[in-house]
């Protein structure tokens, strides 16, 4: 964040003469007045956000760490979920005149690492995390150090730790319902990462989606995937070589529903209606991929400015109740990816 020095230094004057500026004073000629707004046009300088940060000591920073699954090397794919979210949160952070700042970080030594970085030197005032983990290094670090920080993603009640989600469980079985009143049986699950939280619960509106319709779980048609493109391509590619491969398959998300359309046109499969396909989010992508995406909507934008307002809750020591703990219910968008069997 600039400061009244940065101002005066940029624009050739003294402090003195930036605060004669600031305070509308008389005294300061047309032409230096000139100068230093420009300077403060210039450097984004924000005066009471400035004497904020000096009185309380803060960064006026709030940080999000996204951990990546992938092994270190591996290539990253561009997550519009991800973009989105971020729209949300900085568009709420920007009135506030907070910043933002992210990172990736891939999982292992070196993600604890940039934690203890950014907490003990202080670069930002509260975290928001993405996709909590069974038994998370990063929660626990957290939690001893005392510092404030959210959850995107359910947690244990018993944890007393602030968390905002979507229903996994629910959105999951909404799909079923939808598949099986097509028609389908051989359903086909593209499940998340076994290690994430988020797995068990979306297991659960599988399976409860299953079980009310009477249908059977084929354990060859479930696969973990990654939450990629890729890993939507190859999980697919694998089910269709089975035996009895699905009539329609759901994914964790819409970039491996994605990959999934892609390996069934490989196939010679028509999307829609020789086999359908079901992604989770609705990504602005979804209403456009070939065919357009059946896939279950969750606010993302909306989710990032409630997680800004939970995270600046905990950090000015406000009152969390009714931001803390919500759990929001998607909604199914039926499109031209699914249909009958044939």
């Amino acid at each position: 964040m600039s400061t009244i020095r940065d101002v005066a230094q940029f624009a050739g004057v003294s402090v003195g003469t930036v605060s004669h500026v600031l305070n509308g004073s008389s005294l300061v000629r047309d032409e230096t007045r000139q100068r230093v707004l420009k300077a403060i046009e210039a450097l984004h300088y924000h005066p009471k956000a400035a004497a904020r940060s000096l009185s309380t000591q803060r960064a006026d920073t709030i940080g999000m760490i996204r951990t990546e699954l992938r092994p270190d090397g591996a290539s990253v794919e561009s997550d519009p979920f991800i973009l989105e979210l971020i729209a949300g949160i900085s568009s709420a952070a920007v009135e506030d005149f907070i910043g933002l700042t992210f990172w990736t970080v891939p999982v292992g030594p070196s993600e604890i690492e940039l934690y203890q970085r950014v907490v003990r030197g202080r670069q930002v005032d509260g975290l928001i995390l993405f996709a909590p983990r069974r038994n998370d290094p990063r929660i626990t670090y957290l939690k001893d150090s005392g510092f404030p920080f959210v959850l995107f993603g359910q947690h244990d009640p018993n944890d007393d730790l602030h968390w905002i989600d979507v229903d996994g469980t629910y959105g999951v079985e909404l799909t079923v319902d939808h598949l099986a009143a097509l028609g389908h049986e051989r359903i086909a699950y593209l499940a998340p990462p076994i290690e994430q939280q988020l797995a068990q619960r979306r297991w659960e509106g599988f399976a409860a989606g299953m079980h009310k319709h009477g249908l059977k779980i084929d354990p060859e048609l479930i696969v973990e995937g990654d939450f990629s493109e890729f890993s939507g391509y190859r999980c697919t590619r694998l089910l269709l070589d089975r035996l009895h491969p699905p009539t329609a398959i759901i994914c964790s998300n819409d970039r491996m529903a994605f990959g999934a359309m892609s390996a069934a046109q490989e196939f010679g499969l028509k999307v829609g209606s020789e086999i359908s396909i079901v992604g989770f989010d609705d990504i602005a992508l979804a209403r456009h991929a070939h065919p357009p995406l059946t896939t279950i909507y969750q606010p993302i934008r909306e989710i990032g400015q409630m997680l800004y307002a939970l995270v600046q809750a905990l950090i000015n020591d406000d009152p969390v109740d009714g931001l803390s703990g919500q759990l929001i219910k998607p909604v199914l968008r039926v499109r031209e990816s699914t249909g009958r069997p044939r």
